[in-house]
């Protein structure tokens, strides 16, 4: 014979625990129901504000790129004057893209050539603090190092090349390294530029041209 069901009270569905919770958790959205729609809004409005500025980066390189094009063709056509003004554009209005580490590159390496030192050393080092590839990164490294030799600036040259051969792949920087040996011995330290020597020497599967220049170094010394 069937038993009867048993009669739930409405004392006792209050006191289930899942429904509890719910009750709980109900409560607790009306209370801050207005602080999570201000999160909620405070998100999408933050999304919004990213895809904004996303695009609007993607738009500087895209005209900073372009800038730099027309400099590099005015650069390659030796119009130099008209080349450093378009590079000092470059500088101006789009720091923080690769146009802008590239132009301070040219203008210092334009400044270079015209034995403007000091303009040159301020665009080189830009280039430096700035730097997004190492493709112009040991031509600046040379420049300002002799810059420093103009000076008579031995230990700030040497700085320079120590800079680059740390920064640079190993035969570029063994070619900071010999220039540092001719550093040295220019300072009469024949001890150190001769240790250095020695190392590059040791050197397994040394390159031609520094084996060469490392042979002629050591009849200089």
């Amino acid at each position: 014979m069937l038993k009867p069901k048993k009669k739930i009270t409405r004392k006792e569905i209050k006191r289930d625990p899942f429904l509890e919770t719910v009750d709980k958790l109900e409560n607790s959205f009306e209370q801050n129901k207005k602080t999570l729609m201000n999160i909620v809004l405070f998100l999408i409005a933050g999304g919004f504000i990213i895809s904004f500025l996303l695009k609007k980066q993607e738009q500087k390189n895209t005209d900073s790129n372009s800038a730099l094009g027309m400099a590099m063709v005015a650069f390659e056509n030796k119009d130099y004057e008209n080349a450093k003004f378009q590079f000092e554009s470059i500088i101006s209005e789009f720091d923080g893209t690769v146009a802008f580490s590239t132009a301070n590159f040219y203008l210092g390496r334009i400044y270079f050539e015209n034995n403007e030192f000091i303009k040159s050393e301020a665009s080189l080092s830009m280039y430096m603090n700035s730097i997004d590839s190492q493709i112009f990164l040991m031509g600046a490294i040379k420049m300002l190092a002799h810059i420093s030799l103009q000076n008579n600036q031995y230990d700030k040259a040497i700085k320079f090349l120590d800079s680059g051969s740390k920064r640079l792949s190993k035969n570029d920087s063994i070619e900071l390294k010999l220039m540092k040996i001719l550093v040295l011995k220019e300072q009469n330290k024949i001890d150190k530029a001769n240790i250095l020597l020695d190392e590059i020497i040791s050197e397994q599967k040394l390159p031609r041209h520094l084996k060469q220049k490392s042979e002629e170094i050591i009849g200089m010394m």
